[in-house]
């Protein structure tokens, strides 16, 4: 069987860009417990411990902070939310008071110089790379400047000669420190809210589906609703047209009411009938579910080529397997996956014996990527090599309008998942035989145990 359409790309922008920074009454709860911290070290320490601080410049310094929430509290409505610019420039910020704190208490050697991860690592988890990096930078120079100039360390008696190769080994440390614990820290918050988009989308697309597959039973209850009135009508138009003395306009208008009436009742009657029993809307047999998958793609100019046969010696009769919008839709995925990067040909081969049902769909196109292959199935992963004519490897790109960046494999395999399948992707080797072509390009396999397309599990 084959098809030969023109592809449109479903229209699902992928973006994850951030698109805020920070709450502005979190960033300013966060500067109150720095200005608590800062000042009980301060305090304790000169006044219980006893070392010698310059208590005056150092409450200064601590007010700027206190003075700057204050501002804010008094201009911005507390549900205001900072852009990612302003939430650097505070963060950039309080870096400075911090250094600025540590450059009258003994510069790196003080043990609370640690604390300009803090700033850099809110950053990282919010903000882009580009403005982690340049917090970073930032944190990294007045680092630099705090191991050159500062004022001698509290001590009490003689301060202890500090070798300078220990210096530079606690300035060393605090440099990668700064380079690696944002770049962690980025790497997994960036991974944790691709995710939960990915994850997001996938929900969006299955309540669509879900719906249209719920306008069936809507269009039933409509039917039983509208039985009543349409009765009545019937009724009274029929006994109408047995009066005697109605002028002949009149008697025409009220039989045309009573066909149309009739004609409804008739209508609702089909839409009745169609219960949950019946085949079509309920079950349908293995070929029909990959039609209706291919109806999904929308139009193509790539040959598909679709086969449902039995496995072999422990064949049965074809599967009537149970019609669930997420299978449809994410095998449509699939298939649209791979005429978007065939050449020519797609086949859609499904096998099934008494146990097990497979579904192959498979390309002539350049075929995964090996770096690729191991991680596929991932939100927002680039799926293939390079195509002819030089477009980038994966999915449509985002620019296209297209799912882009794997998003679109990434739903489909969720949905198929969720029906109880498995899925697997391979390249196909040189001289693999698909129905008596050698197509060279990917393959997905879809595996579900026979009884779980018969008998689907209720989705949570």
């Amino acid at each position: 069987m084959s098809q030969t359409r023109f592809q449109q790309p479903r229209q699902i922008d992928p973006t994850l860009q951030f698109q805020g920074g920070l709450r502005l009454r979190v960033q300013i709860f966060l500067r109150w417990l720095a200005v608590l911290g800062q000042t009980v070290a301060v305090v304790f320490t000169h006044v219980v411990l006893g070392f010698d601080l310059p208590l005056a410049e150092l409450l200064v310094i601590i007010g700027l902070s206190v003075g700057l929430n204050v501002y804010l509290d008094f201009n911005y409505p507390v549900t205001h939310v900072l852009s990612r610019q302003q939430t650097a420039v505070y963060l950039a910020y309080d870096l400075a008071q911090l250094a600025m704190l540590l450059y009258l208490t003994g510069g790196l050697l003080n043990p609370f110089a640690l604390l300009m991860l803090a700033p850099v690592t809110i950053s990282a988890s919010l903000l882009e790379a580009r403005t982690t990096v340049l917090l970073v930078v930032f944190a990294s120079l007045l680092s630099t400047i705090l191991l050159v100039f500062h004022e001698p360390l509290p001590w009490l008696g003689l301060p202890p000669d500090i070798p300078l190769q220990y210096r530079l080994g606690i300035w060393t440390a605090l440099l990668l420190a700064l380079a690696f614990i944002p770049a962690y820290v980025w790497r997994v918050s960036h991974e944790g809210r691709r995710l939960s988009a990915a994850l997001a989308k996938t929900q969006d697309v299955l309540a669509r589906e879900q719906r249209l597959s719920e306008l069936d039973g809507l269009a039933a209850a409509a039917a039983h609703q509208l039985g009543t009135p349409l009765s009545t009508i019937t009724l009274i138009s029929g006994e109408l047209q047995n009066l005697t003395g109605l002028p002949d306009d009149m008697k025409e208008d009220i039989a045309l009411m009573h066909e149309q009436a009739n004609r409804c009742r008739d209508i609702l009657a089909s839409l009745t009938a169609q219960n949950a029993d019946d085949p079509v809307l309920s079950h349908m047999p293995l070929h029909a579910l990959l039609d209706e998958a291919v109806l999904e793609i929308g139009p193509h100019e790539k040959q598909l080529g679709i086969s449902c046969q039995a496995n072999g010696l422990l064949a049965t009769a074809e599967p009537i397997v149970a019609r669930q919008p997420e299978l449809i839709y994410g095998l449509g995925n699939i298939i649209e996956n791979a005429v978007s990067f065939a050449k020519a040909q797609v086949f859609v081969r499904a096998r099934y014996s008494a146990q097990q049902v497979t579904i192959d769909v498979i390309d002539d196109g350049p075929g995964f990527d090996a770096d690729i292959l191991a991680r596929l199935g991932e939100p927002y992963n680039s799926s293939r090599l390079s195509v002819p004519g030089g477009s980038k490897s994966g999915v449509e790109s985002a620019e296209d309008g297209g799912f882009g960046l794997g998003l679109g494999f990434f739903i489909a395999s969720t949905l198929l998942r969720r029906s109880g399948g498995s899925i697997s992707a391979r390249n196909m080797r040189g001289q693999e035989d698909v129905d008596g072509s050698f197509p060279k390009g990917a393959c997905v396999q879809i595996r579900w145990p026979r009884k779980m397309l018969e008998e689907p599990k209720g989705l949570n």
